[in-house]
């Protein structure tokens, strides 16, 4: 009898559980097909941008992501989109969509391809590149590490150890004043938890390690490197606007009466946004200091794109489909869209009480069937979340064209503008008239 009274009472707490997180952490997906995705309005002074990267688009690095390409017998990036020789053809496409901003990264392979070398022809190209942005009337954002870095710097071991910071540290402080007299805009570093994670605990980024502790120890150290660029680049420049972008993945239990679903999604919701978000608010990060973080940013940047449902038994690879719930459309990614989930990650990033710019969002999607969608839902959000006071002053969209696509290769297409490899030709799709569009009645209205 004793056993049979303390069974129920713990069928009871467990059931009372789990439906005070269902209350509380609601899951919440709305009836599109009754919402007027046209109905949206933008502050004038909301920037329009779309977004890119440069080993993706330049063609020609030689870098940690070539030698992993090399090693691991991945899809070559080659010459990819041979942004490096058509960039100025590339900057019309900006003109012709009629944004105001252009986010891109520096390689820092080409600044410094040996230590302490640097490339003044290098230099000068990404030099000219923003003096054609600006006559352009469009507003360059420069991010300074975007997953790519020299060979030397990860044959030290890279950011795992800490000693190697310094390296960061002097490319950024040399590279920065050739061109903060007109950027004022900056991301020191891109998806510190996507870098990590990939990179050392999946398997899938540079250097293809599989250790959930060396995750979180380059992750700590990213961000540290981030704090003391921040710090020295605003003692250089004072107005300089400078922040990171950070990716937030919404995890979801996949099974909401599950328990054992809950308690991995709070993990997961820590070790993927919590400690970054806590490392900028408080100074701690995985239960350690990490004091020269905190307060270390302008601005934050969301990239955003899906919610993963998850269990203790989450695939470890991006090769197998993600659970979805079944009215989702799930993307050609393998992840559903859920433009939903922009108030929950706007909802956290505002702890840090900073203006939020969001530096990415977009679909692989090669046919282009549903971009033009998934671009007019993820816009009504944020319309929607700036009426209801979050601070969003931008949109910036991954990505401007086609591009190599990190693990995955050319089999994912992002862009407003088809690429086609072998000739290099780019060719405006459907969801880059939409957004063209959308940004001209905007600015018009």
């Amino acid at each position: 009898m004793e056993w049979t009274v303390v069974l129920i009472s713990l069928l009871i707490a467990y059931l009372i559980i789990t439906f005070l997180f269902h209350i509380f952490f609601p899951e919440h997906h709305l009836d599109w097909q009754s919402i007027n995705l046209d109905d949206i309005t933008f502050p004038n002074e909301f920037t329009w941008g779309v977004a890119t990267a440069s080993h993706q688009i330049e063609g020609g690095n030689s870098n940690n992501w070539t030698q992993f390409e090399e090693r691991e017998n991945k899809e070559r990036s080659g010459l990819a989109c041979n942004h490096w020789n058509l960039w100025q053809k590339d900057h019309e496409l900006l003109t012709e969509l009629g944004v105001s901003s252009y986010r891109f990264s520096i390689e820092w392979s080409r600044i410094e391809p040996n230590e302490g070398e640097w490339n003044e022809e290098a230099i000068l190209v990404y030099s000219d590149m923003i003096d054609s942005l600006i006559a352009k009337g469009i507003e360059p954002m420069v991010t300074l590490h975007h997953f790519s870095h020299p060979i030397w710097f990860e044959e030290k071991g890279g950011f795992y150890n800490q000693e190697n910071l310094i390296h960061f540290k002097n490319y950024c402080t040399k590279i920065f004043p050739y061109f903060s007299d007109r950027v004022t805009k900056w991301c020191t570093v891109n998806e510190p938890d996507v870098f990590s994670i990939m990179g050392y605990h999946m398997g899938m980024f540079p250097p293809g390690k599989r250790s959930p502790l060396k995750a979180i120890r380059v992750m700590k150290n990213v961000m540290i490197a981030h704090g003391e660029v921040y710090h020295e680049l605003k003692q250089l420049s004072p107005n300089s606007y400078i922040g990171l972008a950070k990716n937030v993945t919404i995890f979801d239990p996949y099974r909401r009466w599950n328990l054992l679903h809950w308690l991995t999604t709070f993990a997961l919701n820590y070790i993927w946004n919590g400690a970054i978000i806590s490392s900028l608010k408080r100074g701690r990060m995985y239960g350690k200091s990490v004091k020269h973080v905190k307060g270390s940013a302008d601005f934050i940047g969301l990239n955003y794109y899906t919610h993963v449902l998850t269990s203790p038994f989450l695939p470890q690879t991006t090769e197998i489909d993600l659970p979805s719930r079944k009215h989702e459309i799930v993307t050609e990614f393998g992840y559903p869209m859920y433009a939903e989930g922009l108030q929950r990650a706007t909802k956290w990033l505002s702890k840090l009480k900073l203006p939020i710019e969001i530096t990415e969002n977009g679909v692989s999607d090669g046919e282009d069937k549903l971009r033009p969608n998934h671009l007019k839902r993820h816009l009504w959000m944020i319309s929607k979340l700036i009426k209801e006071g979050v601070d969003i002053r931008s949109y910036y969209h991954w990505s401007l064209m086609d591009n190599f696509e990190w693990a995955e290769g050319y089999s994912m297409r992002f862009g407003l503008y088809h690429v086609d490899y072998e000739t290099q030709t780019r060719t405006i799709r459907d969801s880059g008239k939409t957004y063209q569009s959308i940004i001209k009645s905007q600015k018009s209205g």
